[in-house]
């Protein structure tokens, strides 16, 4: 064998290695991007893939896993607390609204309206809209006119209503009711003793009055009574500004006493602003002339089971009825008294 006849075989055998060598490369690219589950790639291992259906142990895959805790974690809602009180406990919420404030009110409707019964559920303008619907009173809009809003509305309950519930709240339609927390709170009440409750406010009253924002509760009784209220001569101002003072000072008048709505701690259920200013903002310098109990604020301050907050925009009270009616912390059962 030449010289030449050894370089070209040197220089063959050198080409064939380099190809084998490219080819061994090409193989493990193959293997590895096409050939090998895309869960490999990012660093998922192969036993915990969902190719593995189970290992030695018979332990699920981690993909299997993660699925089961997802939303099937959920076996089933216990409602029959709330329901039992639905049941107990009927409760009529009048929402003040008005033609400009339609769109609250379909938000209220498609919320918290959603837990009060159907037919329990009214809502009161100056004109009528049968897409919500609401009533159509015989009343001005305006600041100026609320008072009278308020005693029509009241009158218009009484007649179309008052053999079908016990208790009737009276809430703005940028508040927001958690309607379990209200039967709950009105089930050791009586209808048929007078009351008013709601969030104690103090000054133009004697006894005080209950904060319109926050959203305030009579009873049968008391609805009664200022339904059949003197209107000729009038005892009680049929129009005005603050119809939750004008309302106060007709029920004092009507013998009707204020029950008050904080617990044995002095946390508050009733709120005249919204989660946010009575947890962490505070209640402004000169709240504190108003309300008739000591003024609190924190998550201390709240009882377990609030009743309103107000001043919920729409975006607001579509986030807190998510909130409280979607998220669960896994693994925090709570257990309820049923008396």
């Amino acid at each position: 064998m030449n010289i030449i006849t050894m370089r070209v075989n040197i220089k063959t055998l050198a080409l064939m290695s380099a190809a084998f060598a490219l080819a061994l490369l090409l193989s493990s690219v193959y293997q590895t991007f096409f050939l090998t589950p895309l869960h490999h790639n990012m660093g998922i291992s192969v036993e915990d893939s969902p190719s593995q259906k189970t290992s030695d142990m018979g332990r699920a895959s981690s993909f299997e896993t993660l699925d089961r805790h997802g939303s099937d974690a959920i076996v089933a809602v216990d409602e029959s607390e709330a329901r039992r009180l639905q049941k107990k406990v009927r409760v009529l919420v009048w929402v003040m609204t008005s033609p400009k404030s339609l769109d609250r009110a379909r938000v209220v409707k498609s919320t918290w309206g959603t837990r009060a019964d159907k037919d329990l559920l009214v809502f009161m303008s100056s004109e009528k809209d049968p897409s919500l619907p609401t009533v159509a009173l015989a009343v001005k809009e305006g600041r100026d006119h609320l008072t009278a809003k308020t005693m029509q509305a009241f009158d218009y309950i009484y007649k179309h209503y008052f053999q079908k519930a016990d208790f009737f709240m009276k809430a703005d339609d940028d508040a927001y009711v958690i309607m379990e927390n209200l039967r709950y709170f009105l089930s050791h009440l009586n209808p048929n003793e007078a009351f008013v409750t709601g969030r104690h406010f103090r000054h133009h009253v004697k006894q005080g009055f209950s904060s319109g924002g926050a959203g305030y509760v009579i009873s049968k009784e008391t609805l009664r009574r200022l339904a059949l209220r003197s209107k000729d001569p009038p005892m009680c101002k049929e129009d005005g500004y603050m119809e939750d003072v004008e309302l106060g000072r007709c029920l004092e008048k009507l013998g009707v006493p204020i029950l008050n709505s904080t617990d044995s701690r002095g946390r508050s259920r009733f709120h005249p602003y919204t989660p946010m200013h009575h947890v962490v903002k505070g209640l402004g310098k000169n709240y504190e002339y108003w309300d008739a109990n000591i003024v609190r604020v924190g998550p201390d301050a709240i009882n377990e089971f609030p009743i309103s907050f107000h001043y919920i925009k729409p975006d607001e009270m579509k986030l807190l009825h998510f909130f409280l009616y979607n998220i669960r912390p896994y693994g925090i059962n709570h257990k309820f008294s049923t008396t």
